[in-house]
């Protein structure tokens, strides 16, 4: 009996989570009192609550009014579905909680332009205004059939692969068009056409011709999805759309590599980077021209000056406490695209907190 090992002996020992806890200092949202007691005092459904939060961290979060936001960025952040954060946040639109700006969304600053919709406001003239005619001569089992039939085909098919893209491309035409279109179908389409190479067209290329064709086009923002998607013409529509894309995205003057790093060396000794080794072949030299080529929160074009601020505020940042602990912060690492927009903003937040003595 010694060798009988117990139950107990074989259950998977519980996992300890990993405490979090929330700390200003890994980064704060700053939202006007008056904004947090309305949204306090909305009827706004979870759903709607949800994606309007997500809608405040993802402009105010980053000193922004307003910004192109995927509904794929606020799913991540809500867990809801895109399907469901597409729906709550036409809702937040048409209620006035939120207002378009071209590409971009923002909060509706007025509080007193918002129109809080009754959760029960969805009619039921449908249902009490059936005919009995149709059901009074129909046996019980043909009738019970038929029903179970028409539930059958309300359930909805889980989205996925192409048509999950399909339906992220149509949210973003309805976002640059103001429009409210449904059917997937032209950009399944565009998806699933062969271009060259044998390959399909991307839904980042596609995304791109919607821009170009909303912004240069005569009627471009009465444009329909079936009018875009013409397949025989599309090649055409992404050959200038790439060749105006390159010309609005490009900063006139050229990146000035050898002067800026000549600048951050200056400003970070501890990192400084050899400009004989800062060539085309590495990635973070491509990653500087892409910043170059941004423009700064006032809409104007990047220069030396605006680069010699940010080098100065990011050496001044937390980030750069403890130096010596940290041997991956590099100026590789922060020119990474996924890196440079946090770390810079967050070190406008601490450089606006110390000046106001925070």
């Amino acid at each position: 009996m010694g060798n009988v090992a117990r139950m107990a002996d074989y259950r998977p020992r519980p996992e300890v989570a990993e405490r979090k806890v929330a700390d200003v200092e890994d980064g704060y949202t700053r939202i006007a009192n008056e904004l947090l007691e309305s949204i306090a005092s909305s009827d706004l459904t979870a759903r709607q609550l949800k994606v309007m939060l997500a809608i405040i961290r993802k402009t105010y979060g980053f000193g922004k009014k307003s910004d192109r936001i995927a509904d794929s960025q606020v799913a991540a952040i809500t867990g809801l579905s895109r399907q469901n954060v597409n729906k709550a946040k036409n809702e937040l639109i048409s209620m006035r909680f939120l207002i378009p700006d071209g590409n971009k969304i923002g909060v509706n600053k007025a509080t007193t332009e918002w129109v809080n919709q009754s959760r029960d406001s969805v009619s039921n003239l449908k249902t009490k205004n059936v005919s009995k005619l149709e059901t009074d001569d129909v046996p019980n089992v043909e009738t019970h059939k038929r029903n179970t039939l028409k539930k059958k085909e309300k359930i909805p098919l889980t989205p996925t692969g192409e048509e999950n893209l399909a339906l992220e491309i149509l949210d973003y035409f309805n976002q640059l068009t103001r429009s409210r279109f449904q059917s997937t179908d032209p950009f399944l389409k565009a998806l699933s056409t062969v271009k060259s190479k044998g390959q399909c067209y991307t839904a980042d290329e596609i995304k791109l011709v919607i821009e170009w064709a909303v912004t240069q086009w005569k009627y471009g923002e009465k444009l329909k999805p079936e009018n875009l998607c013409r397949m025989s013409r599309f090649d055409g529509y992404l050959s200038d759309a790439i060749k105006w894309k390159e010309k609005i995205d490009r900063n006139p003057v050229d990146c000035p590599h050898s002067e800026l790093i000549t600048l951050w060396n200056s400003k970070i000794s501890a990192r400084s980077v050899e400009i004989q080794e800062w060539t085309q072949r590495r990635p973070a030299y491509r990653n500087l021209e892409s910043v170059w080529n941004g423009k700064t929160n006032k809409g104007k074009w990047r220069e030396v000056q605006h680069m010699a601020t940010c080098f100065d505020l990011i050496s001044q940042s937390s980030l750069f406490g403890q130096l010596e602990d940290k041997p991956w912060l590099t100026l590789d690492w922060i020119l990474k695209p996924e890196n440079w927009s946090q770390v810079y903003e967050q070190a406008k937040r601490e450089h606006i907190a110390r000046r106001n003595g925070a």
